[in-house]
């Protein structure tokens, strides 16, 4: 053998000797604690019953560490986790913490406690400023549910795609007896005689559509009462082009289709009117109108779109702001 093997060899045996060293003094110390335990079960257990309940454990922690009152909840948990069988009582088995760890314990859930008090005070402080910026941001900008009045207001712009839309009915709405239709007819005359009614009419429910501290439900309507008049265009500009292609192309169109088509487009729009007549006086955004009913929701200002001191923000530089904060 080598003088290196030999070295080697030297090595491992007193590697192996400072193993068994160091297992022979952890087992000593295993074994003193374990007798120390003992002694502290020993004198936790006043009535020799071979187990310590809840209250020895508090007598004894109180005489060991000379204090009048311990946190009750802190020794509720210590107490709990020595019980390991959960039968509310601490066998010899059970009992594995010297007075000292019981006490690092106690004190570890002491802190414990303290930091979730901490932290769900934040939670609290954080939420009641959510709540206050809420409440801010609903004080201009009405999100509130629709009272009574705000049910009947709202469905009132729907009398402008009405109106306009009146042209289509004319064959339907020409008998003089019924009241109903002479009604209509005169407010149809009554708003065709006003110079630019149609323009004063978008304007105004354009601008009230953004006045912030009408009811959402008003908003909506408004804005929606809107793109139910710009949808009339459609057909009327189909029916133009009909009536001035086809017969260049030498297609000739019977009067009766126009008048078919123009029912149609106004029994469409009944429709549409009644729909959303029911469902704004049941407190309901009348929001199932394909196309028309996204356009709106799209263009609705919500109150995540204003920032807390009421300025319109809108989607892109509210998420704009988060990303600068995030940065910061």
């Amino acid at each position: 053998m080598s003088p290196g093997d030999e070295d080697v060899e030297a090595l491992l045996a007193k590697a192996e000797e400072l193993r068994k060293e160091a297992a022979s003094i952890e087992a000593a110390r295993a074994a003193e604690k374990a007798q120390q335990v003992q002694a502290v079960f020993a004198k936790f257990d006043t009535n020799d019953d071979g187990v310590v309940s809840y209250e020895e454990l508090v007598d004894g922690l109180k005489k060991q560490f000379k204090a009048d009152s311990l946190d009750e909840a802190a020794v509720k948990r210590l107490f709990s986790d020595l019980d390991k069988d959960g039968n509310d009582v601490i066998d010899a088995s059970e009992f594995k913490l010297s007075i000292r760890e019981m006490g690092t314990r106690i004190e570890s859930y002491i802190r414990e406690e303290k930091d979730n008090q901490r932290q769900a005070a934040m939670e609290a402080k954080e939420a009641r400023e959510a709540a206050e910026k809420a409440e801010a941001r609903l004080a201009f900008l009405n999100e509130q549910p629709p009272t009574t009045a705000d049910k009947v207001y709202s469905i009132l712009p729907y009398l402008f795609p009405l109106l306009d839309g009146l042209q289509y009915g004319r064959f339907l709405l020409q008998g003089e007896d019924n009241p109903v239709i002479n009604s209509v007819a005169l407010l149809y005359v009554i708003y065709r005689n006003i110079p630019f009614s149609g323009f004063i009419a978008f304007f105004a429910i354009n601008f009230l559509s953004n006045n912030p501290k009408l009811n959402r439900l008003i908003r909506w309507n408004l804005s929606q009462a809107i793109w139910v008049d710009i949808a009339l265009i459609v057909p009327g500009l189909l029916g133009g082009i009909g009536k001035a292609g086809l017969p260049a192309l030498g297609v000739q169109v019977p009067p009766v289709l126009g008048e078919v088509l123009d029912d149609s487009v106004f029994f469409c729009l009944i429709a549409v009117l009644l729909y959303c007549a029911g469902s704004s006086l049941a407190g309901r955004e009348p929001g199932g109108i394909p196309f028309v009913s996204r356009q709106v929701k799209e263009r609705m200002p919500t109150i995540e779109m204003f920032n807390d001191e009421g300025r319109f923000v809108g989607r892109q530089r509210e998420g704009k702001e988060e990303g600068d904060k995030d940065e910061k």
